[in-house]
């Protein structure tokens, strides 16, 4: 999980639904306004450089008709919650995150890699649900982006708070996250560990070349942590950035990443 900044204006087809009817539900405005919904996933899309906001893989958008997108919207406190309270967390453009199906979705694009038949393997916001845990839950809208809050085990491509850096008010929060959310399925530590692989060899072929890793890591860094020229960061960005250590902190910075 990283820091998510999200456009500050509401997608004018869903402020406009909103305006016109504000007690409506989610559902009635993506069953009724197709275009504002692919509007609000658009810029959940760019504002979250092409990430799921929980787990980190790549969202994506079908290619073929026979397959469905891997993306949805997710409601970081749950829709319920509008019972409740007198907001309407269902069309709140500040409670939409864009999210992968978990694991959950046999349609996919690359199904052998992104579906689990296995319930164990359900990762992000199909254990979620609708449980009202958003408040013991890291909020991916508010966690500090200036600080690494996860580590990785290299031989496992296991998910750990990282007690080093995650501010101690946080950590908490960041152990629930990781259980509630299920961050540390099987389907998520294979793909972790299989970029971790190859950062590995990246760095082992450099070395065998007689490359200084001096010089080499920082431009590993710049291939891996800047966005592509689609506006899209690499998927799990935080092992990346974990890996690399402080070279990743400094080209982070060097390039301005929101701190």
């Amino acid at each position: 999980m990283k820091r998510v900044y999200k456009s500050p204006a509401t997608p004018e087809r869903l402020r406009n639904y909103v305006k016109a009817f504000p007690q409506e539900t989610w559902e009635h405005f993506r069953r009724r306004n197709r275009r504002g919904y692919r509007e609000v996933k658009q810029q959940l899309l760019q504002d979250q450089h092409g990430l799921c906001a929980y787990c980190e893989i790549r969202i994506k958008l079908a290619e073929f008709e026979e397959n469905v997108d891997d993306f949805r919207v997710e409601h970081f406190f749950p829709k319920v919650e509008t019972k409740f309270e007198k907001h309407n967390y269902h069309l709140d453009w500040h409670n939409l995150l864009g999210v992968c199906h978990g694991g959950s979705q046999p349609y996919v694009m690359d199904p052998d890699w992104r579906y689990s038949s296995k319930k164990n393997d359900r990762s992000c916001d199909v254990p979620k649900g609708g449980k009202p845990i958003a408040e013991r839950i890291l909020n991916p809208l508010k966690i500090p982006a200036s600080v690494r809050m996860f580590r990785y085990q290299g031989h496992t491509g296991k998910m750990l708070v990282d007690e080093e850096s995650c501010p101690k008010k946080l950590q908490a929060k960041a152990r629930n996250t990781i259980r509630e959310l299920n961050l540390n399925a099987p389907r998520l530590r294979r793909m972790r560990l299989a970029l971790i692989r190859v950062l590995e060899d990246e760095v082992n072929a450099a070395l065998s070349s007689g490359a200084e890793l001096e010089e080499f890591l920082p431009l590993l860094a710049e291939s891996i942590l800047l966005p592509d020229e689609e506006g899209c960061y690499q998927a799990f960005f935080s092992v990346a950035r974990w890996y690399l250590g402080e070279v990743a902190e400094d080209i982070l910075r060097e390039n301005e990443y929101k701190m």
